[in-house]
């Protein structure tokens, strides 16, 4: 799927002649509707959609095909993946909790509430692997509504109707800083996570009948630790008034309430946060914060 490329993406799929197919879109489609266009022109049983800026290993197909026929009731397979930067060096790889180091496929219940306790770190949308059938009955990416998330909310549909798989192997090599769209979503953002909008629509549509209250409450410690982070974002942005707003949202409690935050640390910022806001904004911190929090940072998925 070439989504109306400038660079010499046509050339290089027009060299491996009928070795493949594909399909150039006359205009850009955006990320979701692109692939949403991909999936509706597949012929095959299993779907992946693979990203052009990232490294696969050549036994990730063999794998993951294996995984899905030996088990035929999963709706979705991933693998684990190592962190390279933009010329390719590895600088870290992704480690995933113990209740979903089985092998096996897992269930709604597992996949929510470790989606809850340690946000998306392991359902590694690049590295996966759906049958057609799943993609058919679910529907399609919603781009338009979730936007960045519009896999996160595929992949959380998806496990609420069928076990989901994920390979202790690492078969991909996902690339960061180098100006994708993840970086540049998280870059100055004046918006919470949309992934507390899906989350908190599973909750809502019987979903906290299965949530642990572990998971809930680290939920909510991401919840308000994502919130300082906007709040530093609006400071940096000499917006105090909406990140004085955000900050009046923040309790303490719920920092510590998490097991996967820093609580004590964000305690303390939110403190200093609150100080801040009342003074006349300062150029310097603004610059501190920029420099801690956004040059030259590397984005874990």
């Amino acid at each position: 799927m070439d989504d109306a490329s400038t660079d010499e993406s046509a050339e290089i799929i027009a060299e491996y002649g009928d070795k493949l197919i594909h399909h150039r879109q006359p205009k850009n489609r955006g990320q979701f509707a692109n692939v949403n266009d991909g999936i509706a022109l597949a012929r095959g049983t299993f779907i992946s959609v693979y990203h052009a800026d990232d490294i696969y290993e050549p036994t990730i197909v063999e794998r993951e095909v294996d995984f899905l026929q030996r088990h035929p009731d999963t709706g979705a397979v991933f693998c684990l993946d190592t962190f390279i930067d933009a010329t390719g060096n590895e600088y870290g790889r992704l480690s995933i909790p113990p209740e979903l180091r089985t092998g096996k496929p897992l269930s709604y219940a597992v996949i929510l509430n470790a989606l809850l306790t340690y946000k998306n770190q392991f359902l590694v949308g690049p590295t996966s692997m759906v049958p057609a059938a799943v993609y058919k009955a679910i529907g399609s990416y919603r781009g338009e509504e979730f936007r960045i998330a519009a896999d996160l909310e595929m992949w959380a549909r998806i496990a609420k109707h069928y076990p989901v798989g994920i390979l202790t192997e690492y078969l991909h090599r996902y690339r960061h800083g180098h100006g994708n769209l993840t970086q540049n979503y998280y870059r100055l953002r004046s918006e919470t996570e949309i992934h507390f909008r899906i989350l908190d629509g599973h909750l809502d549509e019987g979903g906290r009948a299965l949530a642990t209250s572990r998971a809930l409450a680290d939920h909510e410690a991401h919840r308000a630790e994502d919130r300082l982070m906007v709040a530093i974002n609006e400071y940096i942005r000499d917006n105090r008034s909406a990140a004085t707003q955000l900050l009046r949202d923040v309790r303490v409690k719920q920092l510590h309430g998490g097991t996967q935050v820093q609580s004590w640390r964000l305690s303390v910022l939110l403190i200093f946060l609150r100080l801040l806001t009342r003074l006349p904004r300062s150029g310097f911190v603004a610059d501190l914060f920029y420099r801690r929090w956004h040059a030259a940072r590397k984005y874990f998925p």
